[in-house]
């Protein structure tokens, strides 16, 4: 049997270092995640049985997803070690990263949409983000398909031009979108309660935060995509950028938690039917043991019976939980 020599370029890290680095984060974050669902499924045992599918979903696809890569990347460093065809080949990276994370990022970006609705009142606001969310999710599946057709990654940056600057352009936008408009209407809601303008005014920076992270992450994806044509160095943010938007819905839900044990008089040791505020798009109510903000409710008496917290203490003592 005669040998093939096959002469690899010096420094290969330009090309296998951008998707093995994705790879790590990816299953990084996926730890992250799995720890913050199982942080709500102990402390949101009784949230809306649409508040867990969704989140529920969501990990289920993302666990999918990971399982995909990892194939992926025991075909290209493992067996296929020192091949570069093998670094080139999809294989299964088109299902596992555009056609995945254009479906994730449309239904977390509906459900914020669906949110901004019920906290604004305007359906029109609602749908404006649904379509776009609509766009740039099926845009993602477009390109994902295309992606498996076309069999190569150095070849997406011609062939799959458009789908791809579509999914990452209009996924941006969406974030920002949102992000804009929750934080002008939370704050076009605060009251002169000094605990509501606190939850408040961490509800917006967390929207802010959430929203500018996805969005960024979007937009370096494409600006590598379109600088760099033909290279994978936008593949590192590809592989991440479900898991970021996963983890920030979750981040969101999960943080009810502190913004409940926030939510009382400062300085006060004896809590009142006052310390919790029902907030509403336009009005403020009393409620001993419900919040809303945002549209997701808030049950404080169901995180003291997980955590077993002690209302009598003070917020500093209870921050040090």
């Amino acid at each position: 049997m005669s040998n093939v020599t096959v002469t690899l370029p010096s420094n290969l890290a330009p090309t296998a270092a951008p998707l093995l680095l994705g790879y790590l984060f990816n299953w990084g974050l996926y730890g992250v995640l799995s720890c913050q669902v199982y942080i709500y499924y102990v402390a949101f045992p009784s949230d809306k049985r649409l508040s867990k599918c969704l989140v529920y979903g969501i990990y289920l696809i993302e666990t999918i997803q990971t399982i995909l890569i990892t194939h992926e990347a025991f075909d290209e460093y493992a067996k296929g070690f020192g091949n570069l065809d093998a670094l080139d080949a999809q294989g299964l990276k088109p299902i596992a990263v555009p056609i995945f994370t254009g479906i994730v990022s449309c239904t977390v970006q509906m459900y914020y949409g669906r949110r901004l609705a019920i906290v604004s009142g305007s359906r029109l606001l609602g749908l404006t983000v649904a379509v776009v969310a609509l766009i740039q999710g099926s845009a993602a599946i477009t390109q994902g398909v295309q992606a498996y057709l076309l069999k190569q990654f150095s070849v997406l940056a011609t062939k799959a031009f458009v789908s791809c600057t579509i999914w990452l352009a209009g996924s941006a936008l969406c974030d920002v979108i949102i992000a804009v408009c929750m934080t002008y209407v939370l704050l076009d809601t605060r009251s002169g309660i000094p605990t509501t303008r606190a939850l408040i005014s961490r509800v917006v920076r967390l929207v802010i935060e959430t929203g500018c992270l996805t969005a960024l992450a979007a937009i370096v994806d494409l600006t590598l995509f379109l600088v760099l044509p033909g290279r994978s160095y936008h593949g590192t943010v590809a592989l991440v950028l479900a898991k970021l938007y996963s983890n920030s819905l979750l981040v969101i839900f999960n943080n009810r938690i502190h913004l409940s044990f926030e939510m009382r008089d400062y300085g006060s040791t004896t809590p009142t039917t006052s310390n919790i505020i029902f907030v509403e798009p336009t009005e403020f109510r009393h409620s001993t043991t419900i919040t809303s903000v945002g549209g997701l409710e808030y049950d404080l008496s169901t995180i003291k019976s997980h955590f077993r917290v002690d209302t009598s203490k003070r917020l500093s003592d209870i921050e040090e939980l």
